[in-house]
């Protein structure tokens, strides 16, 4: 539900938009309706033996321009403000917040005596529990963390309003241009979105935005994660061609400062691998008698995020074209890789031994992509086939001895959606059926590197529709084949009106190993236990059961 609004006076607007026109002479640009639209929600979520997990309450506004100009067909502004507000802090926070604790990092997957491989002594864990929110607990690991998932809890609770100013979701001019030969060029520059792949959960060309993975893990719908940022994008469109039945040519310039994907800080309720404990916690090397160490060392020395420069800026370019039944792309995109890269610090050369100010520092490198994808559309099944493919070099993995290897990578899905209609289950409508198998191989693979040389992960989608279309109950189901672990989430949604919305749900994981080796590759000798990550992000939240209800107002 919108209303339309007749904007009289948009100054920025209007100089955005006579910018864009081009000419340094006056240009004809006035502001016609505006369109307004947005919701209001309430998540409640409880997990099973910890109690309410996420109680976030969410404002979005959205809102289009559009805009009479002399030189542009088309010529619009559009924004989209988020504002959030996460009471989990305030109403449990004996579990999680600037409080929350935890005997030892791992304890969810090693008693203490395991944990003792090189540490002598009783009940003496190889590493401390994470520091929660070390900004409001430990200077030393706030200073070392160096702004990067150090969060404090008032950023938790509020998540959008920071000095990045992610309160702006969305905030762009765009317009079309069209040329004598018919072709159009097609100009979006602001803060935005770039989505390149149609997958869902996790990504293979959609790389462009790093995401944030503390709103609710892998979980959450890819357009309410995604990191927005400032980009200017260009399209040519160029139509049908004695080959094709239609082309483009894309190019996308993200110019913002680097930001790498948000994993979660530990003290949140979502923390993505749990990476973000081990980040802030300590290694207990001090334990050991006659060595060099006389306090623990922080596990993190220094983050290194690349300060902006043209240099670090990301650009990418998509070839698109459609024949027949069959559309597909090419993509080629140099960027910086958006998760951690660990880099071993030693004591001195040769000895292995971790530094005494910290065990690693954490790099982005660059990352070159080339790749391409397929949708195809079968007559006889009456369904979408998808393929995404890409292809990466100087991507670097984490090891559990060397700290770090740069390898290429390939990463692949193969998707089929299909609506079908199934009169047993009680409608005239169709059921939609997704499916998806990603798939990983990493060429330079080492046998203590937490990923194994190839794994899949496949993923299920089955929602129908009853009530027309108000009543809708869907499962996902996702399975982690080296991790051997598995994420049910069955839900039902009601939508009784153009106003309200009710959903209903489950998120129930199976599986993941309860008791692992502290070390990927079987080492006794070892100072990072990398082996939690071999349970992926779903095994890692095996305990993470919850039950979701969520209400919506949209106006």
């Amino acid at each position: 539900m919108s209303k339309t609004i007749t904007t009289t006076s948009t100054p920025l607007a209007v100089a955005v938009a006579a910018a864009l026109a081009g000419g340094l002479t006056a240009q004809h640009v006035a502001a016609a309706d505006t369109t307004w639209a947005g919701f209001v929600e309430n998540a409640t979520y409880h997990r099973k033996d910890v109690g309410i997990s996420k109680f976030r309450n969410t404002a979005q506004a959205e809102f289009e321009t559009k805009f009479d100009s002399d030189s542009f067909r088309s010529l619009r502004l559009n924004g989209v403000l988020r504002g959030t507000y996460d009471g989990v802090y305030d109403l449990n926070d004996d579990e999680f917040g600037k409080d929350a604790q935890q005997d030892y990092l791992g304890q969810d997957w090693h008693s203490a005596g395991t944990a003792t491989t090189t540490i002598p002594g009783p009940n003496v864990p190889i590493l401390s529990a994470g520091v929660p929110f070390p900004c409001e607990n430990d200077p030393t690991l706030c200073d070392n963390l160096d702004g990067y998932m150090d969060q404090k809890e008032r950023d938790a609770r509020f998540p959008e309003f920071n000095d990045r100013l992610d309160f702006i979701r969305e905030l762009y001019v765009s317009a079309d241009k069209e040329l004598t030969n018919g072709d159009v060029l097609s100009f979006r520059l602001g803060k935005q979105q770039v989505v390149w792949g149609k997958t869902d959960l996790f990504r293979v060309l959609d790389v462009i935005n790093p995401v944030d993975y503390s709103r609710h893990n892998i979980y959450d719908e890819l357009e309410d994660i995604r990191i927005p940022q400032w980009m200017l994008t260009a399209e040519w469109r160029m139509g049908p061609n004695q080959v094709l039945d239609d082309s483009n040519l894309s190019l996308v310039w993200n110019f913002d400062k680097f930001r790498p994907s948000n994993l979660g800080t530990c003290g949140q309720s979502y923390k993505i691998l749990d990476a973000g404990c081990f980040f802030s916690s300590y290694i207990n090397v001090d334990k050991l008698v006659g060595g060099p160490y006389t306090a623990p060392v922080p596990i993190i020395h220094d983050v290194e995020e690349p300060e902006w420069s043209l240099a670090n800026t990301q650009l990418g370019m998509k070839w698109e074209g459609v024949y027949g039944d069959a559309t597909f792309s090419v993509n080629a995109l140099t960027y910086r890789q958006q998760l951690p890269s660990l880099h071993f610090r030693e004591l001195a050369p040769g000895t292995g031994a971790p530094a005494t100010d910290g065990v690693f520092d954490i790099k982005f490198p660059r990352v070159n992509l080339l790749g391409g994808a397929i949708d195809y559309y079968s007559m006889d099944m009456d369904a979408v086939w998808r393929v995404e493919l890409a292809y990466t070099e100087g991507e670097e993995l984490p090891r559990d001895l060397d700290g770090h290897k740069e390898t290429d990578m390939l990463r692949y899905v193969i998707g089929l959606d299909k609506n079908l209609v199934i009169p047993a289950l009680g409608t005239s409508s169709a059921f939609l059926i997704s499916g998806q198998l990603f798939g990983e191989h990493i060429l330079d693979h080492e046998a203590d590197m937490p990923n194994d040389e190839d794994n899949w992960i496949a993923t299920g989608l089955f929602k129908g529709w009853y009530m027309n279309n108000r009543l809708s109950p869907q499962i996902i189901v996702a399975h982690d084949f080296a991790a051997k672990a598995t994420a049910v989430a069955p839900s039902i949604s009601w939508t009784p009106d153009n106003h309200w919305m009710f959903n209903l749900g489950l998120n129930v994981k199976f599986g993941g190993d309860e008791q692992f080796p502290w070390s990927v590759a079987g080492f006794a000798d070892t100072y990072e236990p990398l082996a939690r990550f071999t349970n992926g992000p779903i095994g890692v939240a095996n305990q993470e059961d919850e039950i979701q209800f969520t209400i919506r107002y949209s106006f």
